[in-house]
C-alpha cells in the first residue's frame, strides 16, 4: 500500500485509503462479492474460502480510487478543485466542529459534490463561541466530559468514551458514499480522521501493523508548512499545551492503545461490536466490503 500524500494544492495530508492488504479474509466472511476476470465469484466463507474454491491465498486488498482521507480543505486552489474532480469524488464529509468550519470553511466552490457536516465532537470541542476554561470546567461537572484537557491521550479517551455514536455515524456515511467516491477530513486529517480510517480498515480486515503504519504516515506529512498554518490559524481555536505535538504527532502506540482498549471491552466483537453498540447501521460492514474489498491482482 502507498502511504504517500496526493498532491492536492492547499492540503498537506490528502491520501487514498486504499491499497492495504486484507490480512484476515475470515473477517469479511460471505459479505463481499467480486466479479473477477472470467466472472468468478470471490464470495468468501468464514474459513476464508470462496464459493468457487479459491482460498484466501488468492489475496485481497482495499480498493484504491474510492475513499480518501484529508486535512482541511479551506485552502484549495482552482487546480486543486480540478484535481479533486478528476479523482471522482462526489461527497465531502467534514468531521470538524462548527468553530473550525466557520473559521476556515471548505473551499468547494464549483465542485459538484455533496458537502456533509458531521462533527465527531458534536460541536463541543470547538463551539461557535469559544468557552473559557472556567466554562469548560463547569460543563465538565454537568456532562462528565472535561474538555479543557486537550492532550492527545485525553482527546482519544474522550472520543472513544463519549462520541462513539458520532464515530459510528461517520463510518456509516463513508460507507454510503464508498461506491461513488468520498473524502472525509478534519483539520489535520490526523485524530478524528485517523480513528475513522482505522475503524474502516478494521471492518475491512486490514491487519494491525498496516493500520498503524497508515495512521503514523500522517506525522511525516504534517511538518513545517502545515505547523506554521496551524499556529497561524488555530491558535485561537482551543488547541492548548504543546501545539507542535498536539497538532502534528501521530504516534502508533496511541492508536494501538485505543484499539486495544476496544478489544478489551468488546472481545472478539472488536471495533465492529463497538460501532454496532453505538448505532452503526448493521449493513455498513457489508456495504464497505462490497465496495472496497477486491482481489489483489486488480490493484
Amino acid at each position: 500500500m502507498s502511504l504517500d500524500r496526493i498532491d492536492i494544492e492547499g492540503t498537506f495530508n490528502f491520501r487514498d485509503l486504499g491499497g492495504a492488504p486484507i490480512a484476515s479474509p475470515a473477517q469479511i466472511a460471505a459479505m463481499a462479492t467480486y466479479g473477477g476476470a472470467g466472472g468468478e465469484d470471490y464470495r468468501l466463507s468464514p474459513a476464508g474460502e470462496s464459493d468457487s474454491g479459491i482460498t484466501s491465498a488468492h489475496g485481497c486488498s482495499v480498493a484504491t480510487g474510492a475513499v480518501f482521507r484529508a486535512d482541511g480543505l479551506a485552502q484549495l486552489t482552482d487546480k486543486a478543485r480540478r484535481d479533486i474532480a478528476r479523482l471522482g469524488i462526489s461527497a465531502v464529509i467534514d468531521l470538524r466542529d462548527i468553530g473550525e468550519r466557520a473559521k476556515l470553511p471548505d473551499a468547494l466552490e464549483g465542485l459538484d459534490v455533496e458537502y456533509i457536516e458531521l462533527p465527531v465532537f458534536d460541536d463541543l470541542f470547538f463551539p461557535a463561541v469559544r468557552q473559557s476554561r472556567a466554562e469548560m470546567k463547569a460543563a465538565a461537572k454537568a456532562t462528565g466530559m472535561d474538555l479543557s484537557d486537550r492532550s492527545l491521550e485525553k482527546i482519544y479517551e474522550l472520543m472513544i468514551t463519549h462520541f462513539g455514536t458520532r464515530l459510528a455515524l461517520a463510518v456509516d456515511t463513508v460507507a454510503q458514499h464508498a461506491d461513488t467516491g468520498v473524502v472525509f477530513h478534519c483539520s489535520a486529517g490526523k485524530d478524528r480522521t485517523g480513528v475513522v480510517a482505522a475503524f474502516i480498515h478494521e471492518l475491512l480486515g486490514v491487519g494491525r501493523e498496516d493500520i498503524l503504519a497508515e495512521y503514523s504516515a500522517t506525522q511525516q506529512h504534517l511538518s513545517g508548512a502545515f505547523l506554521e498554518a496551524i499556529m497561524r490559524n488555530f491558535a485561537d481555536a482551543g488547541i492548548s499545551g504543546d501545539l507542535a505535538n498536539t497538532a502534528t504527532a501521530a504516534p502508533a502506540e496511541l492508536l494501538a492503545a485505543t484499539l486495544d482498549r476496544i478489544l478489551d471491552d468488546y472481545g472478539d466483537r472488536g471495533v465492529e461490536g463497538y460501532l454496532l453498540d453505538h448505532g452503526m447501521d448493521p449493513e455498513t460492514p457489508a456495504r464497505l466490503r462490497r465496495a472496497l474489498v477486491v482481489p489483489t491482482d486488480r490493484e
